[in-house]
């Protein structure tokens, strides 16, 4: 009788260690994602901290045509971060882009957590650096955005993050609003913040509410010099919460109305949280000082290949037209260029470089006050951002797409290189108005 027990508890000992086998296998599953193209996304491993390496996992065979699985090297961060780890598998003779989002549970908040950029070797494993997400809560979803070839796609499945690095955390206390920073001659005062407010185009055509198509709305008075100022605006803004979350975005969709300025920006944090400290970057428009300026006179404008200029942005190699130098930087202006390979009506007509030495810092912005033909018709163009200003660089290329050239020749520009003002607060935002439970 007692052999028949003690086999019993054996076997039930047996049983529960099996189980408790199964469940933990079960959570160490790979998690995958697959879109309608058959491109697949296996989420290999999550680590938090300074030091960050990639796993050593087996990859599936390549497909036809594609190179065997690359993995992205090691690195270190200042600060503790999340990072997942991501192999993406798709056709290597197709174009494919994945953007990821970090979604709190409740699918109040999302915050984009990085990009994972096709390689064209049809399958790799790359970091996806995850500085913003829900730390207070035990798991967050990663959803991905797939462009490519074949348009958009959101993945129907997301991956589950366990959070490595949930609290307790401190709590910060909010200033009441209306509330006034000031930086130097520039007075600001923050009078609303909402989150969740729609944003003016959508990235997931499907669902308004998604708060992927949310954004942070914000309403300042500006001053300068004690006396009302509509000629600074909010350039960009970057948004920490006690957790240690810590993001960056840009600013949009500026709205003067009786001396306030209205904006909306992505992306904000989660509205949960006691406050958010903010920092926002304020730049002028016009009215710039004399030190600040620089015209430069019959500018070449020469013909090329829209490709050409393009293959340029890291390295203007061509001879300067002109330099000067211009608030404590030297500035050279190149031959401005016409592409030939464009028809009469497509857009961008042309483009041109500008070079900085060294390259400017945060807080000093490099501004077109005004771009006029031989025939003194305004030039339209776009900011296309620049290159070469990495850790050691001596220098930055700035390179601007030009618009409706016509037939002109050559160019007259009037450069404005001028310093930003940085204004901070600490705020919890209200709900929008239009914003929804999830």
């Amino acid at each position: 009788m007692k052999t028949k027990v003690w086999l019993g508890i054996g076997v039930g000992i047996l049983l529960i260690a099996g189980l408790a086998a199964g469940g933990f296998w079960w959570s160490r599953r790979p998690q995958v994602i697959t879109f309608s193209d058959g491109s697949k996304l296996t989420l290999v491993a999550v680590d938090y901290g300074k030091k960050h390496a990639p796993p050593a996992v087996k990859a599936a065979p390549p497909a036809a045509g594609s190179t065997p699985t690359r993995r992205n090297g090691s690195f270190t961060t200042t600060d503790n971060i999340l990072v997942a780890w991501i192999r993406q598998e798709y056709d290597s003779k197709q174009y494919h882009f994945f953007q990821y989002f970090a979604y709190d549970a409740a699918g109040k908040t999302c915050v984009p957590a990085g990009f994972g950029n096709g390689n064209r070797q049809g399958s790799e494993v790359v970091a996806i650096r995850i500085e913003g997400f829900p730390r207070r809560q035990g798991k967050f979803f990663l959803r991905v955005l797939k462009n490519g070839n074949g348009g958009q796609e959101w993945a129907e499945q997301k991956f589950v993050i366990r959070n490595p690095a949930r609290g307790p955390f401190a709590s910060w206390t909010a200033a009441p609003l209306p509330d006034t920073a000031e930086d130097d001659d520039l007075s600001v005062t923050l009078t609303k913040l909402a989150a969740g407010a729609p944003l003016p185009y959508q990235r997931d055509n499907g669902n308004a509410d998604d708060p992927v198509n949310k954004a942070v709305q914000a309403v300042f008075q500006v001053e300068r010099n004690g006396h009302p100022d509509t000629n600074w605006e909010p350039m960009t803004v970057e948004s920490s919460d006690a957790t240690g979350n810590q993001v960056a975005g840009a600013v949009g969709q500026n709205q003067w109305n009786d001396q306030a300025d209205t904006v909306v920006y992505q992306p904000g944090l989660w509205p949960d949280e006691p406050a958010w400290k903010l920092r926002f970057e304020f730049s002028q428009k016009s009215n710039f000082a004399d030190a600040e300026l620089w015209t430069i006179r019959n500018i070449p404008l020469l013909p090329g290949r829209q490709m050409d200029f393009y293959n340029n942005r890291r390295s203007a190699t061509n001879t300067a037209f002109a330099s000067a130098d211009l608030n404590g930087f030297q500035v050279k202006i190149f031959p401005a260029m016409q592409f030939s390979d464009m028809p009469p009506n497509a857009q961008p007509q042309g483009g041109l470089f500008i070079q900085t030495e060294p390259p400017l810092p945060n807080g000093m912005r490099l501004t077109l006050a005004s771009l006029t033909d031989d025939q003194t018709n305004d030039i339209g163009y776009w900011n296309g951002g620049w290159s070469g200003g990495g850790r050691n660089a001596k220098s930055a290329t700035y390179n601007f797409s030009l618009r409706d050239l016509g037939d002109a020749t050559n160019l007259n520009l009037t450069l404005a290189l001028h310093k930003s003002r940085f204004v901070e607060f600490t705020v919890k935002p209200e709900p929008s108005p239009g914003a929804k439970a999830p």
